[in-house]
């Protein structure tokens, strides 16, 4: 028993100027585009911003970390002792 596939049928293959060429890249044929000064700017620009992802690496801001566990216990350490009767016997430990 054959089974078949229901839903909408396939979308027939178009032939674009990229798939004409043969060899010739996607990007390629973008960059070409974009360089060709017959092109209309609004393709151009789609063209432009079809590419930029494959072109350019998007810039992310990086993200504040927290202190990691030797930076607190670092941070501890020079806060340790402060306001008790031995914190003169620290400093000289820390002076050292």
């Amino acid at each position: 028993m054959e089974l078949k596939r229901t839903g909408a049928p396939a979308k027939p293959q178009t032939v674009t100027e990229a798939t004409k060429t043969p060899g010739i890249m996607p990007l390629d044929y973008m960059i070409s585009v974009i360089r060709d000064p017959t092109a209309s700017r609004e393709r151009r620009d789609k063209m432009a911003i079809a590419a930029a992802p494959y072109c350019h690496a998007r810039v992310i801001a990086p993200e504040p970390r927290a202190p990691g566990k030797k930076e607190q216990q670092a941070e501890a350490a020079d806060v340790a002792g402060i306001g008790t009767p031995w914190a003169s016997d620290l400093d000289e430990i820390r002076a050292n």
